[in-house]
This record gives structure tokens, sequence and C-alpha cells, in this order.
């Protein structure tokens, strides 16, 4: 019954995925980008709770990843795929020099800290006029192009965020697979038995939270060169919160469930648009039922089990 389930969820993704390309809708595709990116960034947090941390920084190295591309394409005059790949590094190599010290602490100190270095990612943001804008932030950010050619199109920019939310999957899965994963999956659940077999478990907590970085920041790169235009407010704490709810909303246990997380809140606040004084009480209450009836998310309902 389960697995009858999990393809059913799994052919309802992929046709979701492929309503705005029937439909040809503009409106549709630039719902379906956002999605896509918030997804991805969804995906990085995931990672972090598979280790049983809680990182409220996601959104700070998702700012590292924009600017970072941003001004490489727009003041230097890079590539795309070049910034791209410098919006992923930087971030990533960040992440792991300061996990190196912030990963020895663990519950709510870590939160604490992640949610401090959020801050002051998104401050050096703000007080850095030079280059990075200030309040104002970085206009006139070139679009997404591939092989030289431009995705001036909302349907490619649409398929290319498709992509990348699958490549960010793959990536995940990677790391969440095999030998590693079932290190990473040890120390969520008995991390001192690790350590007495001599596991570098800080080692393990250092690399991924540099590629839940990277993530994050290739999910900053194909947010700036989507909207050409980037500023502080996009990668406060309420961005990495809003990762935390997808995930939990999607079904933390499960690869997807960002991505369900996602595909569902979203759309939201379109949906209420017309509502825009009740706009915040309409989306708790409806995050807050789904939390009550759904406990284990939308793919642990699918499943069957828990996860």
């Amino acid at each position: 019954m389960s697995e009858r389930w999990s393809v059913i969820g799994a052919v309802g993704l992929v046709a979701t995925a492929a309503l705005p390309l029937l439909l040809k809708d503009a409106f549709l595709y630039h719902l379906g980008i956002l999605i896509c990116i918030q997804a991805i960034l969804g995906v990085s947090l995931h990672l972090m709770l598979r280790i049983r941390q809680l990182s409220l920084a996601q959104a700070g190295f998702m700012g590292i990843g924009a600017y970072t591309s941003a001004l490489l394409s727009r003041d230097l005059g890079f590539a795309f795929p070049v910034a791209l790949l410098a919006a992923i590094i930087v971030p990533a190599v960040i992440a792991g020099l300061v996990g190196s010290i912030i990963l020895r602490i663990k519950g709510v100190y870590f939160v604490l800290l992640t949610f401090a270095l959020g801050e002051s990612i998104r401050l050096v943001f703000v007080e850095w006029i030079v280059p990075f804008g200030g309040n104002n932030g970085l206009t006139s950010i070139p679009g997404i192009a591939v092989f030289g050619l431009a995705l001036k199109a909302r349907s490619a920019v649409y398929i290319a965020a498709l992509v990348a939310l699958g490549g960010s999957l793959l990536a995940a899965y990677l790391l969440l697979s095999r030998d590693q994963g079932r290190v990473l999956s040890g120390i969520a659940h008995n991390e001192m038995l690790l350590q007495s077999l001599g596991t570098d478990v800080t080692a393990y907590r250092r690399v991924t939270f540099a590629v839940s970085a990277a993530i994050a920041g290739f999910a900053g790169s194909l947010y700036a060169h989507y909207l050409g235009y980037i500023s502080p407010p996009a990668f406060n704490v309420t961005a990495s919160v809003g990762a935390l709810v997808f995930n939990v909303v999607g079904g933390a246990g499960f690869l997807l469930g960002p991505v369900a997380g996602a595909l569902l809140l979203v759309p939201l606040p379109e949906l209420f648009r017309d509502a825009a004084i009740y706009q915040s009480l309409f989306y708790g209450v409806a995050l807050l039922l789904l939390m009550l009836f759904l406990p284990r998310g939308l793919i642990g309902l699918l499943v069957g089990r828990k996860p």
C-alpha cells in the first residue's frame, strides 16, 4: 500500500511540474520558478535536519551566493556558469571554516549561533554599501544564460529551475546514501557509539554543513539572476524559518519533504492576495491545521509509515 502511494505521490509531483508547461501561463511559470528556488533552499536545510542540527544561517548562505553571483556577472563581466560556480563554492568554504568551530556546539546553542551568523551576514550586506549596495541592494543583474544563450522566455527559465532542483536533490541524495549516509544517520541517533568506534563526527558534520551551504548558495544565484534585483531583507532569518516550515509540512524525514512543502506553501500568499490584511492570519491558520492533522508531513501521509 505504501509503495503504491509513493508512486502516486511521485506521479503527482511530476504532473504538477508539467502543469505550467501544458498551460503556458506566465504567472504559473513565475510561481513554479519561485517554488523551485525555495525548495532548493529547503533541501539545503534538510541536510542539517538529518543530523539533528537546526541551522538558521541558510538564508545567509543563500545571500552570499546571490551577491557573489550578482557582483561577478554584473560588475566583473563573468559568464553566468562561472558566477554560479562561485556562488556554490564561496558559501561552502565559509561554512566549512565556520563549521569547524560552531559545529562542536549542539542543541539550542547551535541554533542561536547560526541565527547570529545569518544575521551577521545580512548586516554585512546592509552596512557595506560598497560593493553590496546597502539597503537598496543590487539592480540590473544579468539574467540566466546557458552556454552563452540567455534564457529570456519564462518557460526556459522554468525548465532550468526544474533541472536545478533535480540537481540539488541528487546532490543531497548522494550525500545521504551509501556509507556516509549511514554515518550521518548514526550521528543523528547514536553519536556516542560512532565516537567510540573512532569516527570523526565533527568532520562529517562539517562536510554536511558545507554541502548545505553550497546548495543554499545555488538557490541564491538562481534567485538573483531570475529577479534581476536583490536586497538584504530577502535573506533574513524569516527565509530560514520558511525553509524549516517547508520541511515540517512536507515531511522532515523524507528528501522530497521540502519540495512538497514548498509546492503547497509558496502559492498560499498568492491565493490570499485579495485579503492582504488577513494574509498572515490565513497563512498561519493553514500551517497550524497542516501540522495538527499531518504531523509526519505530506510525504509521510503518502508513504504511510514513520520516517
